[in-house]
């Protein structure tokens, strides 16, 4: 007979890779995570397509692929006035494990989590993550829990931590202590949530872990790239260190309330062969013109203009506005008579557009829609051979929508493993299609990690599962409802025993009469 939990904690380890958890196991940097892992049912996860933070979180969050969800990168563009715009919590279409453990009566807890901004008005206690326009705006629906939290824990912080590689032992000793003082305040935050609190479900969520491998990765040592520098190594072994530590006072606390504990990343990591140059690409392959040296004015003058409405907006009262839109022709300095494609955005994924002027004729979009799609299919790495992306599709093909209607690319190239592709890239160094970028050693790998420590548990390492399956088998393991709205499939190889899906209606949200307010106050005036 299965059985049961009645409580769940989430441990999310943003960039997770069994790669430096199996060597910070061996060497016992990890032993609160290793012990997890022996008692669980273990095993890879797989991340979304693509597999960056906001459309893999989520994915959790909403059981759900990322065409029925609706978030596909940072930013979209608006088709009414060709401006790019930030992503929130308020453009996911389908509700979130948080709306239906509330409509079910039941309190969560969720800290630090990306896509929760503006918060969801749910029973319990939501604070946003580092998508946030700043603590304040984090904390919206619950001051008091703010207040509490600025009196006992003031290093708790939603900001991230490893902006950019350190350059000396001193500054890296400074971040450091920065990050471990970070990652502890996160426990001390879920302690004091978990007295005012009755939670089915928290989520304590870990940031600065993704940012600590993107800019140290070779500190760790775990592959051919590592390094062993004095001093460097044990600066980053000590932020694992707390990490561990942190991740087992959650443990402690789960213990304490009788919770299961699930332990999930987003997506994986790994070495970072090199930059990928998405519009260089398009450049080579002629479906993009750059600008003449006597034609930059009018594109300098519109990134200046951007930023200018930017500085100007967070001079009003109560405002961030560090997320106003941008318009496109500020993004990509090209020919737009001469142009047919373009990726104005994307840190890891080709996001490539086609210009309405260029495409207007019959079947001009077709056309340039497979020119696109051949040449990102092609593109190698020269030294190696390898593809420089693991996936390149039509985003109307693929899921069936209209791309322009919804302000997505035209087409969607995946980044491969090793390789991060990007849409800016320095004017000087536009023709270049790969380059190394030593403030950027590790990146993004596809594999991530999931780890189930519940009632019932069958341990071991047997899971293949993707992201959007954690959701509906949290749910099953609490014995509640699962919503018909999630596509994932619950993970019954977990268990002893098979646990059985109650299915159940999907939820509504109810309004919130704050949202216009949060969201003009941190995404700038002009979104209201």
């Amino acid at each position: 007979m299965p059985a049961f939990a009645s409580r769940v904690v989430f441990l999310g380890l943003d960039g997770g890779t069994m790669s430096v958890l199996g060597p910070g196991f061996d060497r016992g940097l990890l032993p609160n995570l290793a012990s997890l892992w022996r008692r669980s049912a273990f095993g890879a996860l797989r991340s979304s397509e693509p597999m960056v933070t906001p459309v893999a979180w989520t994915s959790f969050a909403t059981g759900c692929t990322p065409p029925t969800h609706g978030i596909h990168e940072f930013v979209y563009a608006d088709p009414s006035d060709r401006t790019l715009r930030a992503n929130h919590a308020g453009r996911v279409r389908v509700p979130t494990l948080w709306h239906v453990l509330g409509a079910l009566g039941r309190e969560v807890v969720s800290l630090n989590l990306p896509m929760t901004y503006p918060p969801p008005r749910v029973p319990g206690l939501i604070v946003a993550g580092a998508d946030a326009p700043g603590l304040d705006w984090a904390f919206a629906h619950c001051p008091g829990f703010a207040a509490e939290i600025a009196a006992h824990v003031p290093d708790f912080t939603i900001k991230i931590a490893w902006k950019h590689r350190p350059k000396t032992l001193d500054d890296l000793r400074s971040r450091a202590a920065w990050n471990r003082a970070i990652f502890r305040a996160q426990a001390d935050a879920a302690e004091r949530a978990d007295r005012r609190a009755d939670w089915t479900a928290m989520m304590v969520h870990f940031q600065n872990l993704d940012s600590l491998l993107h800019r140290l990765w070779p500190y760790l040592d775990v592959d051919a790239t590592g390094l062993r520098v004095p001093g460097w190594n044990e600066e980053v072994e000590g932020c694992l260190r707390a990490l561990d530590e942190t991740a087992g006072r959650l443990m402690e606390l789960a213990s304490r309330r009788d919770a299961a504990v699930i332990a999930l990343s987003d997506h994986g990591f790994g070495p970072c062969r090199a930059l990928v140059n998405v519009n260089g690409l398009l450049r080579d392959a002629g479906l993009q013109r750059g600008l003449m040296y006597g034609t930059r004015f009018r594109y300098r003058a519109r990134r200046v203009g951007d930023r200018l409405r930017r500085w100007m907006s967070r001079r009003g009262v109560g405002v961030s506005g560090r997320l106003m839109p941008r318009s496109i022709e500020g993004q990509v300095g090209c020919d737009w008579k001469r142009t047919v494609a373009f990726a104005p955005f994307g840190q890891l994924c080709g996001c490539i557009f086609l210009n309405p002027r260029a495409t207007a004729t019959s079947g001009a979009a077709d056309r340039a829609r497979r020119e696109v799609i051949e040449a990102c299919r092609a593109a190698r790495d020269p030294e190696t051979g390898a593809p420089l992306f693991s996936g390149v599709f039509s985003v109307a093909d693929r899921y069936a929508i209209d791309p322009a209607a919804e302000g997505l690319p035209e087409v969607l190239a995946l980044s491969a493993d090793g390789y991060q592709a990007q849409a800016k890239w320095g004017v000087s160094l536009r023709n270049e299609l790969l380059r190394p970028d030593p403030d950027l050693p590790g990146t993004h790998w596809s594999e991530g990690i999931l780890a189930i420590d519940a009632p019932d548990v069958r341990p071991g390492g047997h899971l293949r599962a993707h992201l959007h399956d954690v959701a509906p088998t949290a749910l099953a393991m609490l014995g509640l409802p699962v919503p018909e709205s999630m596509e994932g499939r619950v993970l019954h190889e977990a268990f002893e025993n098979p646990l059985p899906i109650h299915y159940g209606a999907r939820p509504e949200i109810e309004p919130d009469p704050q949202f216009e307010e949060l969201l003009a106050a941190g995404f700038g005036a002009e979104c209201a």
